[in-house]
């Protein structure tokens, strides 16, 4: 029999809100979508093709105002070296400065000492490539042995002027971007490294689900797989050029709040581990093992996705502090029940198999115990 309270609470009643305007719909569902994956992405590339117009729009003015002969060198610089960090642009202009250099003072030597004919310009791009690749400009390499061609080819009767004119348009251009980048929408090389080390989390979450799925079923989604690789490879790609930027000083948080080094050995390790983790399930032939420890195994990947997303939103914020007790608790439960199967003799021919699911079940402890050190790091402060 339920018990009323002798002064029951007050009926509390509906507020009825106003309808909203046509125009305050919109606006919440663009701030509501723009918080999506979908909305962030599209918001960056905007941002990134806003500064890369003005960019260019300054340099085509200035070298207009400046009455030089061939403006869009300007244009192009600013275009091509703008990208998503100050420390970024600035690596990407100075190997444009470079490349340009090499190529210019290649081509004005060559077209006066040989002329303006197909040896010279195979002689000359041969030694222009092979020489910026040599003094470890790889990046400037083909440019250099393009802007060599341009030189011996179109402007072989005042070499050393073109050479010269384009060097400064060059330069004009990689200012410019310079500017830009760093006070329309500036992002800051910490800022970008977060962003991206928490996309690479969701990517491998998303992969590390596909494989854990497969384990259990059998199928396996190949063409997601192929594409959230390609992404992760990038992802960490990038991070590993934001790490350098990092490192180098391209900072705008105090070294106590920066993110510690290691989560970059560590977020590496844990998609080495998911690899691992896909090559023994696609190679098992029997389900014996993975069956017995199907509940265990299912608890523990669950909490490890929870894990994943959870860093993934953490590690956007300096001030996060958390830990991730659950792993620890089915990471345990999976450990009791490995531990019963050591008891159970098996058969000869099932030793393959027992290996196989020895190695998955190992290698996905080693993912938990990963994310684990990661969580530690943010809740002591270092990450």
């Amino acid at each position: 029999m339920v018990k009323h309270p002798d002064n029951p609470p007050p009926v509390v009643r509906p507020i009825k809100h106003q309808p909203r305007s046509l125009f305050s719909r919109i606006l919440f569902n663009l701030q509501t979508w723009a918080v999506t994956p979908q909305g962030l992405s599209l918001t960056l590339q905007s941002r990134m093709a806003f500064k890369i117009a003005i960019a260019s729009t300054v340099s085509l003015v200035i070298a207009q105002t400046l009455q030089w002969d061939y403006p869009f060198y300007a244009v192009i610089a600013a275009i091509i070296v703008m990208s998503s960090t100050q420390g970024s642009t600035l690596k990407l202009g100075v190997q444009r400065l470079i490349g340009t250099a090499i190529g210019a003072i290649a081509g004005a030597f060559f077209v006066i000492l040989l002329g303006s004919n197909f040896w010279s310009l195979g002689i000359c791009v041969f030694i222009t490539i092979f020489l910026a690749s040599t003094w470890k400009f790889q990046e400037a390499a083909k440019l250099a042995g393009y802007v060599s061609a341009i030189v011996i080819l179109s402007h072989s009767q005042q070499p050393w002027v073109y050479a010269w004119h384009r060097f400064l348009e060059t330069l004009l251009g990689i200012a410019v971007a310079l500017v830009v980048n760093n006070f329309i929408f500036p992002a800051r090389a910490n800022q970008e490294l977060r962003r991206c080390l928490s996309q690479t989390l969701i990517s491998l979450d998303q992969f590390y689900s596909l494989v854990i799925n497969c384990a259990f079923t059998g199928t396996y989604d190949r063409p997601s797989v192929d594409t959230l690789k390609l992404n992760i490879i990038t992802s960490l790609r990038t991070g590993r050029e934001l790490w350098q930027e990092v490192k180098q000083g391209q900072t705008s948080e105090p070294p106590e709040a920066q993110i510690n080094e290691a989560w970059e050995f560590l977020i590496r390790r844990i998609w080495e581990h998911i690899l691992t983790m896909e090559h023994t399930v696609l190679a098992r032939q029997q389900d014996t093992f993975w069956q017995l420890l199907s509940s265990q195994i299912t608890e523990l990947a669950q909490e490890t996705q929870n894990a994943m997303l959870t860093l993934a939103i953490a590690v956007k914020s300096t001030k996060s502090q958390l830990s991730l007790p659950e792993i620890d608790t089915a990471l345990n439960h999976a450990t009791e029940k490995l531990n019963q199967l050591s008891t159970l003799q098996q058969a000869d021919q099932e030793i393959d198999e027992l290996l196989r699911f020895f190695t998955f079940f190992y290698t996905m402890e080693e993912v938990g115990r990963k994310l684990q050190r990661m969580a530690a790091m943010l809740s002591e402060g270092k990450g």
